[in-house]
């Protein structure tokens, strides 16, 4: 984690994938590339599968053994209207699952 912390973005992140209650961005930086996964309690099943899906196309089928923060975040996002809360999963495509 602490690469990602000190490395500078390289250019702004890519969103891959927005939903009402999801949203995946690519974060390019120095020397790496890693995601950000926000979940929200208005995430529904059609969000799951969207994120299964675009994890599966990058290559991270297993994405959760690629967890290298999560942050809960117990208020409102303004992403996702209506959430009252949200988890922030950072997620390196080079962590050890």
């Amino acid at each position: 984690m602490d690469a990602v912390n000190r490395a500078p973005l390289t250019r702004p992140p890519a969103v891959l994938f927005m939903t009402s209650g999801t949203m995946i961005c690519q974060v390019f930086a120095e020397a790496l590339t890693y995601f950000h996964l926000v979940v929200s309690d208005k995430a529904t099943a059609y969000c799951e599968r969207g994120v299964e899906r675009i994890f599966r196309q990058a290559g991270l089928s297993e994405w959760r053994a690629f967890v290298i923060h999560l942050m809960r975040m117990p208020k409102p996002n303004s992403h996702f209207p209506g959430s009252t809360e949200s988890t922030l999963y950072v997620i390196h495509p080079e962590a050890s699952p």
